[in-house]
């Protein structure tokens, strides 16, 4: 059953030392990453924003939301974007998976029920803790973790209800390169 309102939460906010500039800005066949990440979430989502500290994201047309916590940590994003969002269920999508797409995005909202968290896995048991829906039920968790200085996703996804969904060949959407991260130039050339 999907849920009625997702508000779509880009994570653009990493440091990007591997690829050597901002990663969300960089080219990939004619687009910039972190337009791959609005374009899969928009057609599902009722808004998209961006959790980001920069300001550089004006030519997206989203709201940028900014860290609360003073640690350079995915999950700062997760809580900072769950405490104001509006919607219960909101999708988290790090913008260096440009390959995820618009159909993982539907799919893993047909699979929300009455979980905390619903966090696509493949290969050999690989969790994306990046790519997923979270609902505010587990903010609560989610707060005092990162107030007594814990910041590991996975670690907060063991503490709530989480459902894991499988993705994989047996999808016809499934691309085994969906959930490649593109961290250094080498990873973009790949795909360029």
């Amino acid at each position: 059953m999907a849920p009625v309102a997702v508000t779509g939460i880009v994570l653009a906010g990493g440091l990007s030392s591997r690829m050597g500039e901002d990663k969300s800005l960089m080219p990939l066949r004619g687009k910039t990453l972190i337009m791959y990440a609005i374009e899969a979430l928009t057609p599902h989502c009722e808004k998209v924003i961006i959790s980001s500290n920069l300001q550089a994201y004006n030519f997206t047309g989203c709201d940028v939301w900014t860290d609360e916590l003073a640690v350079q940590a995915p999950v700062n994003g997760l809580y900072s974007c769950l405490k104001r969002s509006k919607t219960d269920w909101n999708f988290i999508l790090t913008c260096d998976m440009p390959l995820a797409g618009s159909q993982l995005v539907g799919y893993l909202l047909e699979q929300t029920g009455g979980e905390d968290a619903v966090i696509p896995v493949h290969g050999k048991g690989w969790v994306e803790p990046l790519c997923g829906l979270y609902n505010r039920s587990a903010l609560n968790v989610l707060e005092h973790q990162v107030q007594s200085g814990e910041y590991s996703i996975l670690k907060f996804l063991k503490s709530i209800r989480c459902r894991y969904v499988e993705i994989g060949p047996h999808l016809d959407f499934y691309n085994r390169e969906m959930f490649s991260n593109l961290n250094s130039p080498a990873d973009l050339d790949m795909l360029s």
